[in-house]
């Protein structure tokens, strides 16, 4: 519905109910109804070309150098999905991806949305070339383990990264320099995720970004094919190089900006 121009009668509010009225029957919905059409769209314009080289060989690059890092006291922690046990106490493939993309691309200032137990914050403080020079802020909901506050390069930060609490003291860590890295791993959802995207590169102007399950459901599905959409050859699903890294049914993805 179109604002109502004119505060008092007469032909002035005649015109501006009339606006209205053309309005509402010219409005074009862009509702829930045509979201399948919009992502049945997307991913026909999504180009199935094989992956950029220079972004092959970073990726090629990171998974060799991941593998000579030790990680092997570093685990996912309690499940958040049905699985027997109750901590995971080994490495997943992915962190030697991550800890391997830090130490290959020098990277030493990063953020990390969905922290978890801590996993992946450890095997990216493992990967930094000097562990002074490190600065990693990573976000959760949750609080799992309280050791991430007593690393000197670890800020934990409690709560919705797309909150203003968060966003305003990630600015506040990070805003003096673009930042290096940017890993994505929290509501696997399509809007809370581009939210998390649109708010962070803008403000903190990172480098690489990575999102892990960018094909685990229709709504990440959705959210990568938009992202190949625009970003084109600047992103890549880790997959397409090296299967090793994460299960197909996941994805992992790989975004360089700069």
């Amino acid at each position: 519905m179109t604002t109502n121009f004119s505060d008092s009668r007469g032909p002035r509010n005649a015109v501006s109910g009339f606006l209205r009225w053309l309005a509402d029957r010219l409005h074009v919905s862009a509702g829930a109804a045509t979201i399948p059409e919009f992502d049945q769209r997307l991913a026909s314009k999504v180009s199935r070309t094989k992956p950029d080289a220079t972004l092959a060989e970073i990726i090629q690059r990171a998974w060799t150098v991941g593998q000579t890092i030790d990680l092997s006291d570093v685990g996912y922690g309690p499940p958040h999905w049905k699985a027997e046990g109750k901590l995971h106490e080994t490495p997943f493939p992915y962190y030697f991806f991550l800890a391997g993309l830090v130490r290959s691309q020098n990277c030493k200032r990063i953020f990390e949305i969905g922290t978890h137990y801590g996993g992946s914050t450890y095997s990216m403080l493992r990967g930094g070339v000097s562990q002074s020079e490190m600065k990693i802020v990573t976000v959760d909901i949750t609080d799992l383990n309280p050791n991430l506050h007593k690393i000197q390069a670890i800020t934990k930060i409690i709560g919705d990264a797309n909150g203003e609490a968060v966003l305003k003291s990630a600015v506040l860590a990070l805003s003096d320099a673009p930042i290096d890295l940017l890993y994505v791993d929290a509501a696997h959802e399509f809007l809370p995720t581009i939210t998390n995207l649109g708010l962070y590169i803008l403000l903190l102007r990172p480098r690489f970004v990575v999102i892990d399950d960018i094909v685990l459901n229709e709504g990440m599905r959705s959210l990568w094919n938009t992202i190949r959409v625009t970003q084109g050859s600047r992103a890549v699903n880790c997959l397409d190089v090296i299967q090793d890294i994460r299960t197909p049914n996941v994805g992992f993805g790989l975004l360089r900006l700069q």
